[in-house]
């Protein structure tokens, strides 16, 4: 009986000690300082897409889930305080990309982020 109260208590050791390497993980982001930028939590299950000025240039993420499902969010105020902010139910997010659109003509994706743990 001792051994496996042993066992158990280094269980609890090793998930209390490695719970708060994982909680200071600030997650992923990617953007550009003339138009916006996109956050993906630690977690990988929530997104926010920010659109820094109002302006003439619409940023927007487009993303994928380990579903194999593609999202695209667009922060819909252009520059005000409030960020567009999406969750993920099933799975988490795996990649993702920032986008800016100018004029509702020109449309410039970066290189995909692609998130490995």
């Amino acid at each position: 009986m001792s051994k496996i109260s042993t066992l158990v208590a280094a269980l609890l050791a090793v998930v209390t000690v490695a719970s708060p390497a994982v909680a200071d993980n600030p997650g992923w982001s990617d953007g550009d300082n003339r138009y916006g930028y996109v956050e993906v939590s630690a977690d990988r299950k929530h997104i926010t897409v920010c659109d820094s000025y109002a302006d003439s240039t619409s940023v927007y993420a487009e993303y994928a889930t380990t579903y194999l499902l593609k999202h695209t969010m667009k922060d819909e105020k252009g520059g005000d305080r409030k960020c567009g902010e999406d969750s993920v139910f099933f799975g988490t997010i795996t990649v993702f990309k920032i986008c800016f659109q100018t004029n509702h003509v020109s449309r410039h994706c970066k290189n995909s982020v692609w998130i490995k743990r």
